[in-house]
């Protein structure tokens, strides 16, 4: 084989074993340092993952909004009677919540106009396991002391959030088992996904002193899409400590975590939502606490990890009040960048390198679908814009492409010359490309030209929330997800053999033409769709131009007959 063909071998193989790793890589687990809160890791019994993993069957948003349990674990472990409880409605533009007087806690928020996979309203609060989803854990003279339990009494029964009822509150009081009392408010607000919760404590003695503190949000996510493998890869906790934003994976080797440390905020993420806590005051928590809980799902069997997160507080005194903002939505990149406090990191844009490329482009491919209101077309759009922008890049590797064609003569008359010679015959190739303008590695470039973007695009489809559910024509119904019959794959190698059978010129090469639209083919079928419609397109556009320069564009500088006479080997 020559350098083109090892060059073009190479190329695919960095793709093929990059791309895994640089997926490997995003969702792996992170280094974490352990800590020695005994209140959420010492007090809590993590069930085993390799002995008692649970089995469950996956419940969806209308099985879990009124749930209700028997009993209740708290955060000693001890399993309590369910407390007789009224339920509070909310209803806003952006989400149905349930609040119950039980325990004061968050019952179910299930999103308004986006469904998961099976058509039903993603619920960010599911209980998969039961048990309290925000739950209040105070320790007291080394005592632990719960919400769970705790019958509240409430001012209101239900709430309408709309234009002319653009805020409002509702307010839970109750007693602690050791006389204390809390208060919890929830405060909501028109156009956001925001619940406001407002903690106040107070204790009985003066003389009594709370030592510390955690706020839990326990329910975890469930997996909403239809490919629930990148899901489940997706499920993490993410924290901001200092001015550092990092995330613990699930771990069944190490299922609690805890972080101490100036914190600024803690949430839960699957692939396209998220839960934050997010204390009004800048780093007003002292870190972070994570416990995962492994069930399996019976109707895709596999094991799915509840993340559970938690802001630590060290208090010091027998009264005090939090202000926290719940963050219950989508994960996407605008709507957390508008919260500032490197909320957006959240969502994976890429290595360091890539994200700003990945940024610029999900910003002018939104810019995009305020024309084009279908992302299908935005992309294609796109497409033919990249095509122009490196149209200068492949009409001149297209020229050398005419050029190696003219000189194949010449190079084989210096080929069977200097055989035995391999250093005198890189030589001799090199001054021949020289002389005739022609680079060996010119059909690289475009291929290298466009990595950057195909990269910036696989990660703006993987993570950009605006592309989830997104139709484009017929059978493709989500843009985000893989061609469901592999159309678009199977033209896309078809494309690519069609483009290789123009494109090389050495015969030694030919079966290139065939190598790389099946590696390519098996490489590509399992990406989002919009992904390999870009390169689909991208391709169908080369091809139309290759075809334009084979048989419009005449070389001027022809090669003289006696030039290959010349170079024939002495006799």
């Amino acid at each position: 084989m020559d350098k083109r063909t090892i060059i073009g071998i190479v190329l695919i193989a960095v793709i093929l074993i990059l791309t895994p790793l640089y997926q490997k890589w995003v969702v792996g687990t992170l280094p974490q340092q352990e800590g020695t809160d005994t209140l959420s890791v010492g007090e809590h019994k993590i069930t085993s993952p390799e002995k008692d993993t649970i089995a469950a069957t996956r419940l969806e948003s209308s099985d879990t909004a009124d749930l209700e349990p028997d009993t209740m674990i708290s955060a000693t472990g001890k399993v309590t009677p369910k407390v007789s409880s009224k339920k509070i409605y909310v209803h806003t533009d952006k989400f149905d919540v349930i609040l119950s007087t039980a325990g004061g806690d968050i019952v179910s928020a299930k999103l308004r106009g986006i469904y998961d996979d099976s058509g039903k309203r993603v619920n960010m609060f599911p209980r998969p396991l039961g048990g309290p989803n925000c739950e209040w854990t105070l320790i007291a003279d080394d005592k632990v002391i719960s919400t769970t339990g705790i019958n509240f009494v409430m001012d209101k029964d239900s709430i309408v959030i709309d234009e002319d009822n653009r805020r409002d509150a509702v307010t839970l009081a109750g007693i602690l088992p050791d006389g204390s009392m809390i208060q919890r408010r929830y405060e909501f607000e028109y156009g956001t996904y925001n619940i406001r919760q407002k903690i106040l404590v107070v204790a009985e003695d003066s003389g009594k002193v709370f030592d510390e503190g955690i706020l839990w949000l326990k329910s975890g996510l469930l997996p909403s899409e239809k490919n629930i493998g990148w899901d489940i890869r997706e499920l993490a906790a993410y924290y901001k400590i200092g001015e550092e934003v990092d995330k613990v994976k699930p771990s069944r080797k190490k299922p609690s975590t805890a972080i101490d440390g100036a914190t600024d905020w803690i949430g839960i993420t699957s692939k396209y939502f998220t839960n934050i806590l997010l204390p009004d005051n800048l780093l007003g928590a002292s870190g972070i606490r994570t416990n995962t809980y492994w069930f399996t799902d019976t109707i895709s069997h596999k094991d799915i990890p509840l993340v559970q997160v938690g802001l630590y507080h060290r208090i010091g005194e027998n009264k005090f009040s939090k202000s926290y903002l719940i963050y219950s939505g989508p994960r996407d990149y605008f709507i957390l960048k508008h919260y500032g406090r490197k909320l957006d990191k959240i969502v994976d844009l890429g290595w360091w390198w890539l994200s700003p490329i990945t940024k610029l482009l999900l910003n002018f491919l939104k810019i995009l679908y305020k024309v084009v209101p279908n992302y299908g077309w935005v992309i294609i759009i796109f497409t033919f814009l990249m095509k122009l922008l490196l149209l200068p890049v492949a009409h001149t590797q297209m020229k050398s492409m005419k050029k190696m064609k003219k000189i194949q003569p010449l190079m084989r008359s210096i080929q069977e010359r200097y055989r035995d010679e391999p250093q005198k015959l890189n030589v001799e190739l090199m001054k021949l490309y020289k002389k005739h303008g022609v680079s060996p590695l010119s059909g690289c470039l475009p291929l290298l030209a466009q990595m950057p973007i195909f990269f910036a695009l696989y990660r703006a489809l993987s993570s950009g929330f605006q592309f989830r559910a997104q139709p484009f024509i017929f059978w493709i119904k989500d843009l985000s997800q893989r061609d469901p019959y592999f159309v678009l794959p199977i033209v896309m190698a078809i494309t690519m053999f069609v483009q290789q059978k123009i494109s090389i010129t050495d015969p030694k090469q030919k079966m290139m033409a065939y190598i790389m639209p099946v590696v390519f083919l098996f490489f590509f079928y399992r990406l989002p769709a919009g992904l390999v419609l870009y390169w689909t397109v991208f391709n169908m556009l080369s091809v139309v131009h290759m075809l334009w320069v084979e048989h419009k564009w005449v070389e001027s500088d022809e090669i003289p007959a006696e030039a290959v006479v010349e170079q024939e080997p002495e006799k």
